[in-house]
């Protein structure tokens, strides 16, 4: 049964609105107030009829089943009294295969206003290929969202703006406004998930924060006339591949025409953000194809974990400048499509045809920065089932393996390829062993120690266990157990030796875990 607080009321004038007394106020469109802690059903028999408002009582709980669908144009799922904070009315989704909470697909003027919406990911889990936590768009105008959070979907996005039909590079929904949201965490290591996705044109996406997206906090898909401004994307507790993306080809045939990035605030406050701003197909993934004619200005990086900064390539008849870079860059970059990345810095571009770019860019090439990788002292060492690379600091290599187990492990390979993969075993104790993937042999310190380490042993033995030891600065050493001597990197990269008790000689290796 719907629960709603009660009301005295009491009819005026001829458009059939109600005086009421208390803190609910009822309309034609709700005449009987706000409603109490229910099911999604509540909520769905609220949105009956053109411009229908589900009005919800502040500090109320609805258990969703299945997703609530907006049923008519102009219709509104607001908390009474459009508070902020947690007193804000709060959907959470609890069917088990469930990742919608909301669905407006189709439906022009809908409304989100002051309300939480949860997918329950920690508790429920992910759903491969999900959809969005809330789902709207279409061929449609004049969708709000504001003053909301969406937090822990179980699929792909927080909050879907979709697309439409699609004509000549311009989507069918048009003139949305997203204002004034908190979005996030959003997506685990095991499934990333965008804090917002944005295909709806000549749209507003301002003064919103999102806080532990894991795969785009925003991702614009052209949404050709929109303006993004004045959001604060922020990474504490969860790696973010890409603070604000502009790098999807499709739906949109790569028009970004009038779409305006400006004055956004990304901030890497702890976990690692592995792309600041990231412009162009190239940077996200190994293609040629370009977007064209976004601006992007003004906009500024912050904080300890960022990896790469500004990155450009894919791009053409962009406008880059005004942007500021107050972030330290961080992080192991692995071998890209066709080589190997440089290292993170704040403004680096590769393909970029006409337009306009500040002065602070590098030319460099830029393909797949997906790969890079960064540990802290703090971070949890590798354990039983992980792969591991590991990249010398004296050689600025990786590690290799000989598939034919003749040869002593080297480091001096430019980019970390399967022969420079190596799986971890558990030892017991606190040791492991590394099984190395060129030839499935497992790492020994040869000879109790005395001759270089070398990938040819079957089976686990007193040579084949080792201590991974976590340096200050992230980085890793190896000491062999059977002599109790760490790993020294000799001779130009090749060989690795266990050959000192000395912790401050020993060799320190970037840690690439896959």
């Amino acid at each position: 049964m719907i629960k709603r607080r009660s009301l005295v009321a009491a009819a005026i004038g001829t458009a059939g609105l109600l005086a009421v007394v208390g803190t609910s106020v009822a309309t034609a469109a709700n005449p009987a107030g706000c409603l109490e802690s229910g099911t999604d059903k509540d909520i769905q028999n609220a949105l009956s009829g053109d411009g229908a408002v589900a009005t919800l009582c502040a500090g109320a709980t609805f258990d969703l089943s299945q997703p609530v669908r907006f049923s008519a144009a102009n219709q509104s799922i607001e908390t009474e009294g459009l508070p902020s904070g947690d007193t804000r009315a709060t959907l959470r989704v609890t069917g088990a295969n469930q990742a919608t909470a909301i669905e407006g697909g189709g439906k022009s003027g809908i409304k989100l206003r002051s309300i939480q919406v949860d997918g329950q990911r920690p508790t429920l889990g992910r759903i491969e290929g999900g959809s969005g936590l809330v789902e709207i768009g279409g061929d449609v105008t004049g969708l709000v969202v504001e003053n909301s959070r969406f937090l822990e979907p179980r699929g792909w996005s927080a909050l879907h703006l979709a697309e439409g039909v699609v004509r000549s590079g311009v989507p069918g929904c048009q003139g949305a406004s997203v204002t004034g949201n908190q979005i996030g965490p959003s997506g685990t290591p095991d499934g990333w998930a965008d804090g917002i996705s944005l295909a709806c044109g000549t749209t507003t996406v301002k003064n919103n924060t999102i806080t532990d997206a894991t795969d785009g906090a925003i991702v614009v898909f052209g949404a050709p006339g929109s303006t993004v401004s004045d959001n604060t994307i922020i990474a504490k507790n969860r790696t973010l591949l890409g603070g604000i993306n502009m790098v999807d080809y499709g739906p949109m045939d790569g028009n970004y025409a009038e779409t305006v990035v400006s004055n956004n605030t990304i901030r890497a406050d702890g976990a690692l953000i592995k792309i600041g701003l990231a412009m162009g197909p190239g940077v996200w993934s190994c293609t040629d194809t370009l977007v064209t004619g976004g601006t992007v200005t003004g906009n500024t990086l912050e904080g300890s974990t960022m990896g790469y900064g500004y990155a450009v390539n894919g791009v053409k008849d962009f406008t880059i400048t005004g942007n500021k870079d107050n972030s330290t860059h961080i992080g192991i970059p692995n071998g890209s499509c066709d080589g190997v990345n440089p290292k993170p810095a704040g403004f680096q571009s590769d393909v970029a045809q006409g337009g306009s770019l500040q002065s602070d860019f590098t030319a460099t090439p830029l393909n797949f920065l997906l790969g890079i990788s960064y540990q802290s002292a703090s971070s949890p060492l590798p354990a039983e089932g992980d792969a591991i690379s590991l990249r010398s600091r004296t050689t600025g290599k990786w590690v290799q393996a000989d598939p034919n187990g003749t040869s002593p492990l080297n480091a001096s390979i430019a980019s970390a390829g399967v022969w420079e993969k190596f799986d971890i075993e558990d030892a017991s104790d606190g040791l492991v062993a590394l099984r190395a993937r060129a030839n499935s042999q497992l790492v020994t310190a040869e000879n109790s120690g005395a001759e270089p380490l070398i990938a040819n042993r079957t089976a686990l033995g007193p040579w084949e266990k080792f201590t991974v030891v976590r340096n200050d600065d992230g980085s890793v050493s190896l000491q062999a157990d059977v002599d109790k001597e760490y790993v020294r990197v000799q001779d130009n990269g090749s060989k690795l030796v266990s050959d000192t008790t000395s912790r401050a000689e020993a060799e320190k290796f970037d840690l690439l875990v896959s």
